[in-house]
């Protein structure tokens, strides 16, 4: 699970390093997100029984601000709700592409804390589950956005 470690700790930076040097932060950013869905997609998880204490309070806003001041090309973005099903009324919705970002980091920080304070079974269980229940849909809509915006 190192990959699935070092692939977090360098997307949390995102969003919590304000002097983060990269030679193209979208096309990085892209490129751990695809990490992150691969490592996703073959995970095994067990649940860890053993009570831990919470993870720390995140700065969302803070985060957020982070997240803009390096990428602020990014913005808002179309999405069709329930794209699956073919109807003529299609329910249009807006995205926004910064907060996919900031939600995804603020997840794995999360993720992150406990491959540091608890153990790396409570880690991999949280980080399935919240890519389950949350940010697979965050991660999916904001990599269409990025493709569509290059082509």
């Amino acid at each position: 699970m190192s990959k699935l470690k070092k692939l977090i700790d360098r997307i949390v930076e995102f969003g919590t390093n304000e002097k983060l040097e990269s030679e193209n932060k979208t096309l990085e950013i892209q490129r751990l997100l695809v990490g992150i869905y691969y490592e996703y997609l073959k995970v095994e998880t067990e649940f860890d029984e053993t009570d831990y204490e919470e993870p720390i309070n995140l700065d969302y806003d803070g985060m957020r601000n982070i997240v803009t001041e390096h990428f602020p090309e990014f913005g808002w973005y179309h999405s069709v709700w329930e794209s699956h099903k073919i109807n003529e009324n299609a329910e249009l919705i807006t995205g926004d592409s910064i907060d996919d970002l900031t939600d995804i980091i603020k997840d794995l920080v999360e993720v992150q804390w406990r491959f540091d304070n608890t153990s790396e079974k409570d880690a991999i269980w949280n980080f399935e589950f919240s890519m389950r229940t949350h940010l697979e849909q965050h991660l999916v809509d904001l990599l269409k956005y990025l493709k569509e915006k290059n082509d």
